[in-house]
Order: C-alpha cells, then structure tokens, then sequence
C-alpha cells in the first residue's frame, strides 16, 4: 500500500508536469515522456499483479459498533399510537425543510425508545448516529428568557448550513423544544387500554389467564396510565409471581400516598412496585445508593462496591471477590426490573470520577425521583443536592439533624460551615469533585457515626482536626487532593478502604490487580517520605508514576524488606537510571548499623511481572549478578517509550531468569541489542562469567520486539542459545536488524523459510530486512 501511494504520487507529478510544457511542446519531447509513461505504466501494472496475491489474506480492523448496530427493534405491533407518532417523527425527519424535531411527553411514555427506533429503521441514510443527554437542571424559563441551549457548542451543528444533519430533541418539556429551534414538536402520548394490555402481557410472557389473575391484572396495568416504562418495570417485578403478591401490589396503586398528588401524577407509586417487590435486600441498597449520584450520570460499579462494603451491606462478606459478585448481581436484577439502565463505555463521555470504573450503569431520571422519593419519605432519610450548581452549603441546623446519608457531589462548592454539625447519624457523606481547599476543623465534630467520607477530585491541602472523631469511618477517599500530612489518618483504627493523592492502596479483586492482598498506587510525588517508603516495603503490587527524585528501587528505597513483592511498574520517573544499582548494595549493607540485611532471602525473589515506561532516564535495568537480589520468579517484562536505554541485561543476568516466559519491549529509540555479552564481572557470590562454548537454555514462551529503530540483534554475545519453549515471535519496525543473534540459534517450535527452503532465523530476517525492511514471525512456520 505504501509503494502503491508513492507510485500514485510520482504519477500525478509527471501528468501535472506535461500540462505545464503543453505551450512548448515537439517531437523530442513528446519521444521522452512516452518512454517515461510507459515506464511508468509497466511498473504500476507489475505492482497491480503483486498486489492480487495479498487480496485474500489482508484484513482491516472492522469499524467499532455504532448505537444502530447494537439497538434491538422494539415490537410495536397492535401499538398503534407509538406506531402513528413513529410514522410522524419519520416523516418530519425526511422533510427537507425540517432540521430540528422535537419529541416530547410525559416521563416514562417512550420518548427515546421512539428516538431510536427512527434511528435504527433510518439507519441507512445517515453516516453516523450519536445519542447526548442533557440533564433537566437546566431552567426552561430562563432558556426562554435569556439565550438557546447553544448546541453547536456541544459539537452539534444545528444551522441552515448543515442540512444533512437532523436533530431529535427527546424533552417533557415542549417549550425546551421551542426554545431550541425545533421546528416541528411531536408530542408522545400514553397508550390505550387495549395497547398497555399488550406490552403487558409480552412482558409477562402470558397469552391465557385465570380469570381472577387477570381481573388484577388488568387492574394493576391501569393503574400504570398509558406509560410504557411502568408497564415494562411492573411486568418483570410481578412475572412469575403468586396471585397474592399481585394483589397486594394493586391494593398498594391504589391507595392514597398521604396526599401528594404531585408524585401520584408522575407515577412514582407505580414505579415504586418494582423496588417493594426486588427480593434482593442488596439490590435494594444498592438502588438507593445509586439515586446518590447526579442526574444522568454514570456511576460506577467499583465506587458502588466500596460504598456498600464501608457500610456494611454484604453481611461480612469473605473477601472483596464476594462483594463484588454481589453488587454485579444486584445490578443485572436491577436491570433487568429497567430500575438501572446499561451504559456502554465505548459511547459515553467518561468523567474524571469514572475513569478506572470497569463498568457504569445510570437511572432514568423518573426512577431516581421515585428512589429520591422513597429515601426522602423513609427512615433512611437521604438528602441528595449532587449536580445541582452549589458553591457554598450552609444547611439550616434544625432541618438536617435526622439524615443518615448526605451528597453533595459535583457541584462547585468551595466553603463549609465553619462550626459543628449535629449529625448523630450520619453515616454517609459525599462531596467529591467540588472545589473546596480547606475543610474547617469544627465540621466532623457532630458525625460520629460517619462510615463514609468521600472527598475526592477536590483541592485541599490538610486535614481538618475533626476528623479524629471519626472512629467508625471504614472509607476515606481524599484522591487528586494535595494532602501531605497524613499522621492523623492513624487514628482512624476501623478505616478498610483509604485513597489518597496521586496515592491508591488497593484490595484485593482490583481488575487490574489480580490476587494481591496489598496493592499500592504512588502518584506525581516530588519525594517519598519516610511514611509512603514503609508503605511501599509491605506491598505486593506497586505502582510508582511521576516520582521526580526516584533514582532507582534498590537502594534509594530500600530500608528493611521487600520479601512480599510480586509486581513492579514504574512511569514518568525521569531521574531512574536504573531498576536496581547493584554496585552499591555492598557499601550500603556494610554501612547498614543493624548488622546482616534483614531479608528473608533475597531482594526481589517474589516478583512475576516488571512494567516500565516512559522512563527517559533510564540506561540498563540491573548490571550485574549480586548476593542480595534474586529474579528467579520473574515471568513477565514489558519495557515501552524508554529512550535512553541502550542494552537490557549482560548474559551472566539473563541466566538467572529461569522462569521468564514474555518479553515485551516497544519504542526504545537507543536499543542496540537485548542481551550482551560484553562488559560483565564476577561478584563475591560465586557465579562465574559465560563461557563461549557453554548452551544456555531459555524459557521463553513470546519475544515482541516493536519499534525499535537502532536494535541490531536480540543477543550481541557469541554463546549458542536454545530456546525449546519458544512459540510467539513478532518484529516490527526495526530497521537496522539484520540477524537474531551471532551464533546458531535452537528455535524447535517454529520454521523458517526463506525462498522455498528451511532456514535459520538469521537468515530468515536477513532476507526479509534485505526485501521488506520489517519482519514479523508469529505461531507456526512462516515461508517467505
């Protein structure tokens, strides 16, 4: 395809180079560019006849679903009036005049299900199809009064200019829709008896009744008005259910709810069945917890995990495996009774709160009414002000005395109340991603009984006095603050779950730290103080990212032991020249006052997996072998975007690693060569230098070599090297390798071929160097 495009480009400037000498044409130059055509021509034809081979055995990464691809059509048979205002929302679509329609109706009656049923069935006649929400905290009479929802801003062409473009507009407000320039409102309207009778029964999966189920049943589906997302959620709460329980659910629709008519109106009693009848008590608590987060936004199943595991939920669950399955099952039972809606990731804007979330889920916004509802008229009372545009709170004292959980999320606060809360039960609050810079030391006094502390994404430099107080706090999110002293959080004696800045110690069942029961995030510090090193020396898993004065694991943050540690990554640390400096453990260890290193063994015996990047200082990872340090468990290293780095590890290095299965090494701009030979000297430990004739056996299973522009072999020595266990080779855009390595090479498990003939791997990536200038070996023979 590259020479196709150069052949391509040498062709248009010599047509375009003819035109210009039209005015000065004759025969001498009309002999010389024929005989350049036909050259032209000749070579263009033989790359054509080149190319047919590659057409059956050439794949291009397929285009990532879009929402059409993945939408399931809704069955709309014998619903005539959302098949009539279908028809009309189409219609409105086709005409030419129209850009912006707007749908409109009551929550719940299927405003977007009709939004992207047109979607779907036009799907044909439009490149693309990209669904945005808006939440409904926008004041409708100050859009009218003041300025438009400037939709353009929000990447949404919406002028005459544009007339490919058309907009739905999905609004309970019809004069949101006014307001923004629609040109035409199409209104939705609740279902007729017979209509609601029919979705009802393909929810429930029923076709014949007992007379008296479906005297109640009938009943239950008038109760619901006409609107499709109560009749859905009330078919699976009551499917496969005993009579009893439909009857207690009709007696419950309708009777009275202590005079609001407003809630009647909307339908939250309705909506309200479905939560009564969730046989799961998890599920229900989760649901709750979820109504915390604003509206129309995501929230994230590892956030909802650790909020109900500090407050007790799961019934002491074993481990954080167990917590985690049951919130996952909590949410598919809450899904399923449409109480929680599915988000895909790959199609929604993630905010900073979600961006190490595995999966998100949001409540259509008549459900978190109804779960405001319940919270706001139970018990459990709730005050939920999250997204609404606070910068300040200044809560009157009588109102709040009886809350037990508080969310004050996302909004733009940047000052507390300077004095005591009366909150006797408090046992939840969140303030995370606002603006506060100082917390007052008064504010926690009054909320003893705080199990939940979520203050994450905000700017505070310290930690208010009273926090002391909270002796039963289990979780303590301070992440992206710029914390320093922490001393304090040692009086926290029941906190489980503690993030701090740039500063993650994580639990057990983390994704992205599988089996580990201490795992350690350290992020964007300048230095590591004495209390952060303690920390690091009893991890599994650690993560070190943007450290500025980090030069090296060992020794710069050795003090005791690393006898427990299974992974390292280390990032952004510009000053790391190393990952362990082994010339200066025998000064160090001499200099050590409490005698003998206090290890149980050797330093790093315990490590499978070693991850570098974007390390621009760093030159080699370990020189040579030494008495204290071991990687005879080490089975996995991924190296990336480490520029300075010029050779891996000597031979007498490569030896030891005995289990190592990958190696993974892309974007290392100064590699010479993997391994080497060269430079090695014997230490006191009694391991002597490779001989040239002694084989040395490796275990390696894949070797990905990528991007490396100046890597001229993979072993610079001169000792033949087997390696039996050798499946998986890939190279790719290294340039200036001409061979693997110097001297034979053992690969059983895969055949090289090279015009026809079984070869060495030497002389099969000197043929492809010499014809292609890249090579790529994967499972199985290859024949070039």
């Amino acid at each position: 395809m590259k020479k196709a495009d150069d052949y391509t480009s040498n062709a248009t400037q010599f047509t375009n180079r003819g035109e210009d000498q039209e005015k000065c044409f004759h025969l001498c130059t009309l002999r010389r560019c024929s005989k350049t055509a036909i050259e032209k021509t000749c070579s263009l034809q033989q790359h054509q006849e080149e190319g047919k081979s590659f057409e059956t055995c050439v794949s291009l990464p397929a285009q990532a679903p879009g929402f059409t691809d993945l939408y399931e059509s809704k069955n709309l048979d014998d619903i005539d009036t959302q098949k009539s205002t279908l028809e009309e929302i189409i219609q409105a679509v086709e005409d030419d005049t129209i850009q912006i329609v707007g749908i409109n109706g009551l929550g719940g009656v299927g405003k977007t299900t009709l939004a992207s049923e047109v979607a779907s069935k036009m799907n044909n006649q439009f490149e693309d199809t990209v669904f945005i929400t808006v939440s409904k905290t926008l004041d409708a009479r100050m859009i009218q009064e003041k300025e438009e929802l400037e939709l353009e801003k929000l990447g949404i062409p919406c002028r005459s200019k544009y007339p490919n473009y058309k907009i739905l507009l999905t609004s309970r407000s019809k004069d949101i829709c006014v307001a923004n320039n629609a040109q035409t409102n199409v209104s939705v309207n609740p279902l007729q008896g017979e209509e609601a009778w029919t979705l009802f029964e393909r929810v429930v999966g029923k076709s014949e009744w007992d007379d008296r189920l479906k005297k109640v049943a009938l009943k239950i589906v008038k109760e619901c008005g006409g609107l499709p997302l109560f009749i859905q959620a009330l078919g699976k709460a009551l499917k496969d259910k005993e009579i009893r329980m439909w009857e207690v659910a009709l007696r419950r629709l309708q009777a009275p709810i202590d005079g609001d008519v407003t809630y009647k109106k909307e339908g939250l009693l309705q909506l309200k069945l479905s939560y009564d009848h969730l046989e799961n008590e998890v599920a229900k608590s989760c649901f709750l917890l979820c109504s915390m987060f604003p509206e129309d936004g995501n929230i994230g199943l590892k956030r909802l995990t650790h909020y109900g595991l500090a407050l007790g939920i799961f019934n002491n669950p074993d481990s954080i495996h167990d917590t985690k399955d049951k919130v996952q099952e909590a949410v598919e039972s809450l899904k399923s009774s449409f109480l929680l809606l599915p988000v895909d990731y790959n199609y929604s804007f993630r905010s900073r709160l979600e961006e190490e979330e595995e999966e998100v889920f949001k409540m259509h916004d008549l459900v978190r009414d109804m779960a405001l509802f319940i919270t706001f008229k139970g018990n459990d009372k709730f005050l939920v002000q999250s997204g609404k545009g606070l910068t300040e709170w200044k809560p009157r004292i009588d109102c709040i005395k009886n809350y037990k959980k508080i969310s004050l999320m996302e909004n733009n606060i940047c000052k507390l109340p300077d004095y005591e809360l009366d909150l006797p039960h408090l046992d939840t609050f969140l303030i995370q991603y606002n603006k506060l810079t100082i917390v007052p030391d008064e504010f926690f006094w009054g909320m003893k009984e705080l199990k939940v502390l979520d203050m994450w994404g905000n700017k505070i430099s310290s930690l208010p006095q009273s926090l002391k107080q909270l002796t039963v706090l289990r979780l303590l999110d301070l992440y992206g603050n710029k914390v320093c002293e922490i001393s304090i959080l040692g009086e926290l004696t029941c906190l489980e779950i503690l993030k701090l800045r740039e500063f993650d110690i994580g639990r057990p069942g983390d994704p992205r730290k599988p089996g580990h029961k201490r795992c350690l995030d350290v992020l964007g510090y300048s230095s590591l103080t004495m209390p952060i090193r303690k920390l690091i020396q009893l991890a599994e898993w650690l993560r070190l990212s943007g450290i500025e004065d980090l030069d090296s694991i060992l020794p710069d943050l050795y003090q005791e032991v690393f006898d427990e540690l299974k992974y390292i990554s280390l990032s952004s640390c510009d000053n790391v020249k190393s990952l362990v400096k082994t010339c200066d453990l025998d000064a160090m260890h001499a200099w050590n006052e409490c005698g003998p290193m206090k290890t149980n063994g050797k330093f790093f015996s315990q490590v499978e997996r070693i991850d570098l990047g974007y390390l621009n200082g760093l030159e080699l990872l370990w020189d040579n072998p030494h008495q204290y340090i071991s990687f005879c468990n080490l089975v996995e290293i991924r190296i990336n975007n480490c520029s300075s780095l010029l050779k891996l590890f000597p031979m007498s290095v490569a030896q030891g690693l005995v289990n190592l299965r990958v190696l993974i090494i892309t974007h290392c701009e100064s590699l010479v060569a993997v391994i080497s030979d060269g430079g090695e000297q014997t230490t006191g430990n009694g391991i002597e230098l490779v001989k040239q004739d002694t084989d040395i056996m490796f275990t390696l299973t894949k070797i990905f070599l990528i991007g490396l522009s100046k890597l001229e072999s993979f072993y610079s020595g001169h000792t033949t090297i087997k390696y039996p266990s050798l499946e998986d080779i890939q190279v790719h855009d290294c340039p200036s390798m001409k061979r693997w390595s110097y001297v034979e090479n053992h690969i059983p498990n895969i055949k090289f071929e090279h015009q026809g003939r079984e070869c060495s791997i030497n002389d099969y990536i000197g043929g492809q160097q010499e014809m292609t200038g890249n090579f790529t070996k994967m499972k199985g023979s290859w024949d070039f």
